[in-house]
């Protein structure tokens, strides 16, 4: 399987996910598993978990802020490993509140009980449709292409020598990329860059029939999301 297939995979089973174990190092130096709920439907970027804010998780975050999320769906396993840090802003807590939260904190947002927690992924480690898979979230957020396939990984770089459309300006060893060219003509990294997107044409190569289109659909326009996603954040980061 790609690798933009099998985010697209995993973030199909993420979406669709209310709950994640927890595991993180206790104050005692062991390890540690808790069910968590999702404030809302988590992804391979980050996650928001709420907890007591005087609980086991809460204060074993103080103290080492690396933990691990792992998700279980049928014979389905994601494990997302990196930080996580409580959340003070206010205006987040409230967003991220669910209404059922009220019978753990009767005080509503406001009680001190209620502790947010926003994880960020630095590694997944994948068990999805038999395929076991190890990658850092650098790699993913590496642009490689314009239409969203992740060519660093791809086999034909091996078997064909091909370089990926960004480094031979997308002439690849197949022929021209109309994708590729058009995005080049516009002068975008990549086509989620584009207020087109998904246009026709990039839609047809995500989401056709043909063998070399993606399994599941839209694979790639999965990963475009998350590149230009990755891109606005790290700008008003600047700003």
């Amino acid at each position: 399987m790609k690798l933009h297939e099998l985010i697209k995979k995993t973030n199909d089973i993420l979406k669709v996910s209310d709950t994640g174990y927890v595991g993180y190092i206790k104050n005692t130096g062991f390890p540690s598993v808790a069910p968590r709920s999702f404030c809302t439907a988590p992804n391979i970027i980050h996650s928001y978990i709420s907890t007591g804010s005087k609980g086991n998780l809460a204060t074993a975050i103080v103290d080492n802020n690396k933990i691990s999320i792992c998700v279980h769906s049928g014979n389905d396993n994601i494990t997302m490993i990196g930080t996580a840090h409580i959340i003070t802003d206010m205006k987040v807590k409230k967003e991220m509140w669910v209404d059922w939260f009220i019978n753990h904190y009767p005080q509503g947002v406001q009680d001190p009980g209620y502790c947010l927690i926003e994880f960020n992924t630095e590694r997944l480690s994948l068990w999805v449709d038999r395929e076991s898979v190890e990658v850092k979230m650098t790699d993913i957020m590496k642009v490689q292409s314009r239409c969203g396939s992740m060519c660093d990984t791809c086999e034909y770089q091996e078997s064909h020598n091909c370089k990926g459309c960004m480094a031979v300006k997308g002439k690849p060893f197949w022929g021209t990329c109309p994708v590729a060219s058009c995005c080049n003509d516009k002068g975008y990294d990549h086509c989620g860059q584009c207020i087109e997107m998904p246009c026709e044409l990039l839609t047809s190569f995500s989401c056709g029939d043909d063998a070399e289109c993606d399994k599941p659909k839209g694979s790639r326009l999965e990963v475009l999301k998350i590149w230009d996603t990755m891109q606005v954040e790290d700008n008003n980061i600047i700003d």
